[in-house]
């Protein structure tokens, strides 16, 4: 189940929920008991560093030899 971050609109209350894929975020409250939140966006939190990944990475090579 995902995490998500929401931010209420009355008392500004960063807070986090955890949400089936499907299901709707209309239903969620701050801490406060507030009814008026927003689901904010945030970056992945995964990050790829390094050259890249090339079509020759990690394939078995070929019995033949290339002259």
């Amino acid at each position: 189940m995902p995490t998500y971050e929401f931010l209420c609109d009355q008392c500004h209350t960063r807070f986090e929920a955890q949400l089936h894929f499907g299901e709707s975020s209309e239903h969620v409250h701050c801490p406060q008991g507030h009814a008026q939140t927003r689901r904010l966006f945030t970056p992945p939190g995964i990050v790829f560093k390094g050259s890249g990944f090339y079509v020759t990475d990690n394939r078995k090579r070929s019995g033949k030899k290339n002259a």
